[in-house]
């Protein structure tokens, strides 16, 4: 029974020793061990893995995967543009330009990266804080070198991604040899100052009204010439349209005639008998119709009893 602390300490011993001896290295994770501070064995592979205990022996872990470094915005001075897109009409404006010109504006960027060489990167920056530090110091002045010989223009439009590899290259060069590539670098915004911000819409507004104006002015112009096309258009229709109707009705009155003489040679008593009595029909029609005629005149013929 004596036996047993004394074999519980032992074992405990053993377990403790066998903690200090053996690690586990994570398949998100590269492992260095380090004797005495200098690095002895490095660890790509996944699995348990054995060293000599502390202090003899430590290990330092660095992540495989790609890690994110976010710094502040920063104010960034850009050149002028006279083609830039806060000039109206793609005019100098000497006013805005003189804005422009030397007035920061605010860019937030992000980058991604990962440890491509764990022996060199514990060697020149030990840890992913001061990795972080140093490509945010990298960053701000490849951003500032290459924004600030860019326009305006270059910035908000699609040309910006290669201004992104630009700084992206920059950043690269200063940083591989110390074991991290620069996966990417991006832009995730840039805005105006807020007094360059208020002289930008105020400008955009007297575009957009005079744009409106102008376009309300185009159509007008349009609508006077839609509606003065479709005037000379019915003009000519109408005019067709009488000509035509004035055609027809010439060539019925011509077979009317025709008709009309037709009877009269086939009965001309006839015909003037016909005629007369629509004259009496049309002259006689009245109440208060008087004429004075004489009683041998032609037109009273048909109304005298005489044979």
């Amino acid at each position: 029974m004596q036996k047993l602390p004394i074999i519980a300490i032992v074992i405990a011993g053993l377990l403790f020793l066998t903690s200090l001896c053996v690690f586990t290295v994570d398949e998100r994770n590269t492992a260095i061990v380090l004797q005495f501070g200098q690095p002895k064995q490095v660890y790509n592979d996944a699995g348990l893995k054995v060293k000599l205990p502390w202090p003899v022996q430590d290990v330092r872990y660095f992540d495989k995967r790609i890690l994110e470094v976010d710094p502040e915005p920063r104010r960034v001075n850009i050149s002028s543009d006279r083609n830039s897109p806060l000039l109206a009409n793609g005019e100098a404006d000497p006013e805005l330009l003189n804005e422009v010109s030397g007035e920061p504006i605010i860019v937030d960027t992000f980058a991604r990266y990962k440890i491509t060489d764990p022996l060199l990167f514990l060697k020149r920056l030990q840890t992913e804080s001061r990795a972080r530090q140093q490509i945010e110091n990298v960053m701000d002045s490849a951003t500032r070198d290459t924004l600030g010989s860019s326009t305006l223009r270059e910035i908000l439009s699609p040309t910006r991604g290669d201004l992104m590899v630009k700084i992206r290259d920059r950043v690269n060069a200063e940083m591989e040899p110390r074991g991290v590539e620069i996966v990417d670098i991006r832009i995730v915004r840039a805005d105006l100052t807020q007094r360059l911000e208020a002289s930008t819409v105020n400008r955009m507004i007297t575009e957009r009204k005079e744009l409106a104006t102008k376009t309300r002015a185009n159509g007008q112009e349009k609508s006077l010439e839609i509606k003065s096309t479709a005037d000379k258009d019915r003009a000519v229709l109408l005019a067709e349209a009488d000509k035509k109707a004035q055609i027809l009705k010439g060539e019925g009155d011509k077979i009317a005639t025709e008709i009309y003489n037709k009877a009269y040679n086939r009965d001309p008593d006839f015909y003037a008998f016909t005629r007369s009595m629509e004259a009496y029909k049309t002259s006689l029609s009245g109440k208060d119709t008087k004429m004075v005629l004489s009683p041998d005149a032609a037109f009273l013929r048909y109304l005298s009893d005489k044979k």
